[in-house]
């Protein structure tokens, strides 16, 4: 059985055991590693300084659009519960931005968005970073697309009432059809022609007035979507990007110029990288030696196509290994730690160590016992999930407390 199958067949037990511990201590804020990365002393920018300026902006109101944070990650989030968890609690502070990017059709079942309901018709071909990608390697912001040759619909349905900026990400490509957008169940608020020369990726933004409660995509044609933006005008927004089964290294399918660019056009205020779950599993010897040069190479769009952008790297959660006897910490993770602690150094990014946050090796038999892990002693359970955002939440508001008094 593999590990996001032990996770969901845990679940339930888990779920159970965290309502059985009410007086549990609320999480210690994360420490976060935010290293001087231009000028020194006094002078000194530090890497979160870009997402701090952003957030005293949107607190200011002077902001352009919402403080954006982008979240990468594996099945630890792609059900969304920790982005979700961000949302609501950094929301709570600087206002909710709203859902953010959403896939069309999630790149794996198992990826959800809770910001959003989604409805698809099923003749969407479906890519992703961690299953089966088109030859192009063209597969968007999210690390997923659709495609369709002979239509598809798609309906969006923000859970809050914010919305109030809508835009398409698409591929522009010889031969493209159409894409009909309707707002509000109204008439077309606008057509997409996605036919070009060239394939490229390509933005329509939707024109709207007020709030949308409710938007639908039908494509006619050969038309390959990459999702939808769904913001409001300020507050914070968190763009899930987790995708089950994804590895640092299969991100790398996503092709690097193609993703830059759309890393360039969405600019998020904050990248978080949150990788290593899958790797830990099997990373040994000489690949386990190239992990930091792996993330390295995974940062090097992300800061190429924002660099005065901020960007943090949280380490792989604790682990132990659970087909051996006793149950011993897996030997991969405190190197993998080390290694992500090199690479975010190497990039220019902060870097939370989840692992001693957590309680060093070891401690996910405790996380198991108090119901915070599932039964595979690496995936979360909703508290667990809540823990960590709500961990990493306390961090970065501390942290841009330090900045309002530098």
């Amino acid at each position: 059985m593999g590990a996001l199958a032990l996770a969901m067949a845990g679940s339930a037990h888990a779920e159970k055991s965290i309502h059985g511990h009410p007086g549990a201590p609320p999480p210690a804020a994360a420490q976060l590693d935010d290293p001087c990365v231009t000028g020194a002393g006094a002078s000194c920018g530090h890497a979160l300084d870009g997402f701090y300026a952003a957030l005293a902006a949107t607190e200011a109101g002077t902001a352009a659009h919402p403080t954006r944070v982008a979240y990468l990650g594996d099945s630890l989030t792609a059900d969304d519960l920790i982005a979700n968890r961000l949302r609501t609690v950094l929301g709570g502070r600087f206002g909710d931005g709203g859902p953010g990017f959403v896939h069309v059709v999630p790149p794996h079942p198992y990826c959800r968005h809770r910001a959003v309901r989604r409805a698809a018709s099923s003749s969407w071909q479906v890519h992703g970073v961690s299953t089966p990608f088109p030859a192009d390697r063209l597969l968007g912001y999210g690390g997923g697309s659709v495609e369709t040759r002979s239509g598809g619909s798609a309906r969006f349905t923000p859970v809050s009432h914010v919305v109030t900026h809508a835009e398409v990400y698409y591929l522009a490509q010889p031969g493209g059809g159409d894409v009909e957008v309707v707002v509000d169940g109204g008439a077309a608020a606008a057509t997409i022609a996605t036919a070009a020369a060239a394939k490229k990726a390509a933005y329509a933004v939707v024109p709207i007035t007020g709030a949308v409660a409710r938007l639908d995509l039908k494509a006619s044609g050969r038309v390959r979507l990459f999702g939808v933006v769904l913001e409001a005008d300020r507050g914070l927004v968190v763009d899930n990007l987790g995708v089950v089964n994804a590895t640092a290294k299969s991100w790398g399918q996503n092709r690097a110029d193609h993703w830059k660019g759309q890393l360039a056009h969405r600019a998020p205020d904050l990248f978080v990288v949150m990788i290593g779950t899958n790797e830990a599993g099997w990373l040994a010897g000489k690949a386990l030696d190239e992990h930091a040069r792996v993330v390295e190479r995974l940062l090097a769009p992300v800061r190429a196509a924002n660099p005065r952008a901020s960007c943090l790297v949280v380490s792989p959660f604790d682990q132990v290994d659970y087909e051996l006897a006793g149950l011993p910490p897996r030997r991969s993770i405190a190197p993998m730690v080390a290694a992500q602690r090199a690479a975010a150094a190497a990039s220019g990014c902060a870097f939370w160590d989840a692992q001693a946050w957590m309680g060093g090796p070891g401690s996910s038999k405790l996380w198991r016992k108090a119901g915070w892990l599932t039964n595979d002693f690496a995936h979360p359970t909703t508290g667990g999930s809540h823990r960590i955002a709500d961990a990493l939440a306390a961090g970065l508001t501390a942290g841009y407390a330090r900045y309002r008094i530098r």
